[in-house]
């Protein structure tokens, strides 16, 4: 029998049994129908039993039993070569059955800006966490167009990341609309004031976020609109690296609202509102194709709860001042 005759043999019957083919594939990987009962964790005799079953179903003969051995005959090594393709499928749709089980059970994946990563996130998660304790968490550190991909693609259940956003593929809700702050040292001479101006900035030392970031391109354009010139002597890539280094004598510093309420409390930074105001928006983002999982749903409920926290102590901080 030629490989087309037998694989239209195949397709013939298509309500082939899996575990008899399962014991097919165990056998040819094992070599013997001992080794593929403990690659099953079967007996021996039910190996034999569904081969024979297998070869019934065919009309063929798979193993050459002769001299004690089992020697797969040609038609054993076309099948194999379809079942081996046939579970590349089958171990797939078995990954999506435990990624669905792992999901309900209690995984839930995100993504968050760096800004959210150093006390927004833990806190939101030992929120959920003080209610959920066997839950899994995997929170991925990421800057927006990064996260933006992360959902369309629907590797995480929920990304939060800063406006616009362009990609199809997202649902988008307000997460919040605030202000960033300037972050003085505690010792400057402009640490006491209650509001600060570019014209306060004016020659100097000023710490900035790098350039591909939405906050240095609209901060830039304010103080190019007055006519002021800064003295930018470091440079950046998270907020909360400039706020320790200010916190260092270093320099003055834009920093967003969550970095500000994380050094709240530093002795060496004091975070005052800055106008003309530097806004910053950022959304929640959803996979569109895919509504989430009830633990999923549960987890974004404690990231909202524990965004008015912060957004109502963020919000003392500028009547405050």
């Amino acid at each position: 029998m030629d490989a087309m005759q037998f694989r239209y043999r195949l397709q013939r019957r298509g309500g082939l049994n899996i575990r008899q083919l399962e014991a097919f594939k165990a056998t040819m990987t094992a070599k013997t129908t001992i080794g593929a009962a403990e690659l099953l964790g079967v007996s021996q005799p039910a190996v034999s039993r569904l081969l024979g079953q297998l070869e019934t179903s065919l009309s063929v003969t798979l193993f050459d039993r002769s001299g004690g051995h089992l020697n797969p005959t040609p038609e054993a090594l076309l099948l194999h070569e379809e079942v081996l393709r046939a579970f590349v499928s089958i171990d797939k749709i078995r990954e999506i059955a435990r990624e669905m089980q792992v999901a309900n059970s209690g995984m839930v994946s995100a993504a968050s800006l760096p800004m959210l990563a150093m006390d927004f996130m833990p806190s939101a998660i030992a929120r959920f966490t003080a209610s959920r304790p066997e839950s899994r968490i995997s929170l991925r550190i990421q800057m927006s167009p990064r996260i933006e991909e992360l959902v369309a693609s629907q590797l995480v259940d929920v990304g939060i990341a800063e406006y616009p956003f362009d990609r199809s593929g997202i649902e988008i809700e307000e997460f919040c609309s605030a202000h960033y702050l300037m972050a003085v040292p505690s010792h400057h001479r402009l640490a006491q004031k209650a509001r600060l101006t570019p014209e306060d900035l004016r020659d100097e030392r000023y710490i900035s976020i790098t350039h591909n970031h939405l906050g240095r391109q609209l901060a830039d354009q304010i103080f190019d609109r007055y006519g002021v010139k800064r003295r930018i002597v470091l440079e950046a890539q998270l907020f909360s690296t400039i706020a320790n280094m200010v916190a260092k004598g270093l320099g003055i510093g834009l920093i967003d609202p969550f970095t500000a309420f994380d050094f709240r409390e530093h002795p060496g930074v004091r975070s005052i509102p800055f106008e003309p105001a530097v806004s910053l928006r950022l959304g929640m983002l959803y996979p569109t194709h895919r509504s989430p999982s009830r633990v999923a749903r549960e987890f974004i409920s404690s990231l909202k709860a524990s965004r008015r926290d912060v957004l109502r102590q963020i919000d003392d901080i500028f009547h405050r001042n």
